[in-house]
């Protein structure tokens, strides 16, 4: 099968890395190699605090980044999460922590004053405890798509980046479902013609559906920031979120501490600035100090926004679009967890277009859990899951 993926973020390069062993596989991107929001991104994996619900999905992902490492130059680096709650919170997450640890997760409950004994550098006053997941660490979100991308080529996939896509034609089907024309995808450059095609291009992919084909996405921008303490965090220190201030954080190997938030739904990506607002950075110096040792006179090194694709219930749509052929696939939605996501992104695409089964339950993913596909549901950020 010819199949053409537009879009070489994470998703896309995922999806050449499953299909390219037994498919004839091109991948086409308008800027280059997780240009966009995986390259804007932090890396964070922690696929079981995300899918405690669907167990075989953690698994899944967690076992790919495992067996990855050390692949084309990629690495996983292993690191302890925190899920840190407030009173309010602390019985839900216990109840979760404890089901997941039944389940064999490494997933376990610590209350406020034994959180500083075990990581030093954090200080969670006002807080009531934090989950803590064993499972869980970060990669370089670049360094791992074009290891992806490597893995693939080395199977055959072609990726062909400065191609803009323009729009995509469906082939006509007779009454049987039979193709009696290719699918076209036209762009700045010419066209191409595929059997299959998978759009993995964010928030572009909603304009890139053909006729009137919808998916319930929208564009929100986010941020992050850069901070060099006094001395260099450890390897102790753990990743984590703090849900409640809408902060997410991780270490830098050299012992600085980047810390994300600021989820804002935009109506124009195109104007989006790439720089973090003042008012972010701000916020960000004064909790800081509040929260990890050693942080009262952090240096800001540098800031960044990017913006991502949410989806109604925070979970990425991975199927074809509600009205359209099987031969077209959408991998969208992600809600900033891509990197965490992208392990499952691969088999669900195979599936859809295969019928080959996913390793778990792929019908978490599909286009018609939604009752609209308009654009204006309400944004839930993934800081409230």
């Amino acid at each position: 099968m010819r199949i053409c993926i537009v879009g070489a973020g994470i998703a896309g390069c995922h999806a050449a890395f499953d299909l390219a062993a037994d498919h004839d596989v091109t991948v086409l991107d308008r800027v280059g190699i997780a240009a966009e929001a995986t390259g804007y991104s932090a890396g964070l994996v922690a696929p079981t605090q995300y899918y405690p619900d669907r167990p075989a999905i953690a698994r899944h992902a967690n076992g790919f980044f495992a067996d990855f490492d050390g692949s084309h130059g990629f690495e996983f680096t292993e690191r302890d999460r925190l899920d840190v709650v407030t009173e309010a919170e602390a019985e839900t997450v216990r109840s979760t922590a404890d089901e997941l640890a039944d389940a064999g997760f490494p997933v376990d409950y610590l209350a406020a004053d034994e959180i500083p004994d075990r990581y030093p550098r954090i200080r969670p006053d006002g807080f009531a405890g934090a989950v803590r997941y064993g499972d869980t660490g970060w990669v370089d979100p670049y360094t791992y798509a074009t290891a992806l991308k490597a893995a693939a080529e080395a199977d055959g996939a072609t990726f062909e980046v400065g191609v803009e896509v323009e729009n995509v034609r469906l082939g006509r089907t007779d009454d049987h479902a039979a193709r009696t024309d290719d699918h076209v995808i036209r762009t700045d450059d010419g066209r191409y013609e595929a059997d299959a095609v998978v759009l993995a291009a964010g928030w572009r992919t909603r304009s890139l559906l053909p006729g009137d084909l919808e998916v319930p996405i929208r564009p929100y921008r986010t941020q992050c920031v850069v901070l060099e303490p006094e001395t260099p965090l450890g390897d102790s220190t753990p990743t984590g979120r703090i849900g409640s201030e809408h902060l997410y954080f991780r270490p830098e190997h050299n012992g600085d501490l980047l810390i994300g938030g600021a989820h804002d739904t935009i109506a124009d990506p195109r104007a989006a600035s790439t720089d973090a607002d003042e008012s972010f950075t701000l916020e960000v110096a004064g909790f800081a100090p509040t929260f990890f040792e050693g942080f009262d006179d952090a240096g800001l090194l540098n800031g960044w926004a990017g913006v991502d694709t949410a989806s109604p219930d925070t979970r990425p749509i991975i199927d074809s679009p509600v009205g359209a052929p099987d031969s077209l696939v959408v991998a969208t939605g992600f809600n900033g967890l891509g990197v965490m996501t992208s392990p499952v992104v691969g088999p669900t695409v195979r599936q859809r277009l295969t019928g080959e089964p996913a390793p778990f339950p792929a019908e978490t993913f599909a286009a018609d859990r939604f009752d609209d596909v308009g654009t204006d549901f309400e944004y839930v950020s993934t800081s409230e899951v």
